[in-house]
C-alpha cells in the first residue's frame, strides 16, 4: 500500500500561527510583535496560506484586518490547535528545565522605570543566568498563557487564576506642575480646582479618580491633554499645560516639575509581579521571578521611605 498524505495535512504550521496571530489582535504589525517576527513575514505568511488554500481569510478595511466566513471557519479549527501547541511547548520546557536564551517582560509606561533599577539592586541576576531581557513597554496587557510574554509587571492584579501573582510594593503618585504654571494659577486646592488644566492618561487616571473621592471636583473638560506616554504627559506639563500625575520617586525637581498638590494625600498604586504557570516547574525561571521581586521590593520600598 502506497503511504499517502492528504493535501489538507500539509499545511506548514508557521502560516497557520500567523494567521491566528493576525486574527487575534486584528492587525500584522500586532501579529508581528506578538510573534517577535519582522512584519513582511507575517503579511508573506497570510498571502501564502490564502494563495495554497484558494481562497481569502480577511476584509481589508480601514479598521484593520476583519476576518470573513472563511477565516471565521479556519480560525475555529485553528486556535485550539495553537492553544495545543502552546500547552506542548510548556510542557516540553517543564520536562527538560532549559534555560530560556531571552525573556520577555512587558511592562506599562507607568512601571518602565522601574526596570533598570534591577542591575542596581542585583547586577548579576541576569548575567549569571545567562539570559538576556527584552522589554515591551505597552499600553496593553499582553497574554502570558499565550507566551505573548514571560513575566509582567503591571498595576492591577490579573483576573486570570492559573497565573503567578506577587505583589512587590507601592508606586506613590503626586500632582506636578511647571513653576510658571504654578506661579499663574496657584498650587491645586479644593478650592481652586476648577481654574487648573488637567494632563492624564489616556486610559484614564487612577490619581484623578482617587482626587475626586478626596472631594476635589474635577470636570472632564479641564483634561486639556491626553497620552498613553508617561514622558509626552511629563512634557506636556513642564511646557505649562497644566497639572499631571507622577511617581514621585522619577519626577525630580531637577526636571522643572514641582508638587502641585497643597491638600488631600499623594496616591499610592500597587505593582504585581505576574508569570506564566511554567515558572514554577523551570528552575531557570523561577530564579529570575524570584530574583526580580526581591529586587523591586526593594527598590520600591525606598522609594516609600524617601
Amino acid at each position: 500500500m502506497v503511504d499517502t498524505v492528504h493535501g489538507a495535512f500539509d499545511l506548514d504550521w508557521n502560516l497557520i500561527r500567523s494567521f491566528v496571530a493576525v486574527a487575534r489582535v486584528g492587525s500584522l504589525a500586532g501579529a508581528a510583535k506578538q510573534l517577535g517576527v519582522a512584519h513582511p513575514t507575517v503579511a508573506r505568511h497570510l498571502q501564502q496560506l490564502e494563495e495554497s488554500r484558494g481562497f481569502t481569510l480577511f476584509a481589508r478595511s480601514a479598521r484593520g484586518l476583519v476576518m470573513n466566513d472563511a477565516g471565521e471557519r479556519l480560525f475555529s479549527a485553528a486556535a485550539p490547535m495553537q492553544d495545543a501547541a502552546l500547552q506542548l511547548r510548556n510542557t516540553v520546557d517543564v520536562l527538560g528545565n532549559h534555560p530560556p536564551e531571552r525573556i520577555r517582560i512587558t511592562v506599562s509606561d507607568l512601571l518602565a522605570e522601574l526596570l533598570p533599577s534591577l542591575t542596581e539592586h542585583a547586577p548579576e541576576l541576569f548575567p549569571a543566568a545567562g539570559v538576556s531581557m527584552d522589554v515591551l513597554v505597552t499600553p496593553t496587557r499582553l497574554n502570558l498563557l499565550e507566551r505573548e510574554a514571560d513575566i509582567a509587571l503591571r498595576h492591577v492584579r490579573p483576573t486570570q487564576q492559573e497565573l503567578i501573582c506577587r505583589r512587590v510594593g507601592m508606586v506613590r503618585m503626586n500632582a506636578y506642575a511647571a513653576e510658571g504654571y504654578l506661579r499663574e494659577r496657584g498650587p491645586l486646592s479644593r478650592c481652586t480646582v476648577e481654574g487648573h488644566r488637567i494632563i492624564e492618561s489616556l486610559d484614564g487616571s487612577d490619581f484623578l479618580n482617587v482626587l475626586k473621592g478626596q472631594g476635589f471636583p474635577i470636570a472632564d473638560s479641564q483634561v486639556v491633554f491626553r497620552s498613553d506616554s508617561l514622558a509626552c504627559q511629563k512634557s506636556a506639563a513642564k511646557a505649562g499645560w497644566g497639572i499631571g500625575a507622577f511617581p514621585e520617586a522619577s519626577t525630580p525637581a531637577s526636571e522643572g516639575l514641582l508638587p502641585a498638590l497643597t491638600e488631600g494625600e499623594p496616591v499610592e498604586i500597587p505593582v504585581w509581579l505576574v508569570a506564566r504557570p511554567e515558572v514554577r516547574e523551570n528552575r531557570t525561571m523561577r530564579t529570575l521571578f524570584e530574583g526580580i521581586g526581591r529586587s523591586l521590593e526593594r527598590r520600591l520600598d525606598e522609594a516609600l521611605r524617601a
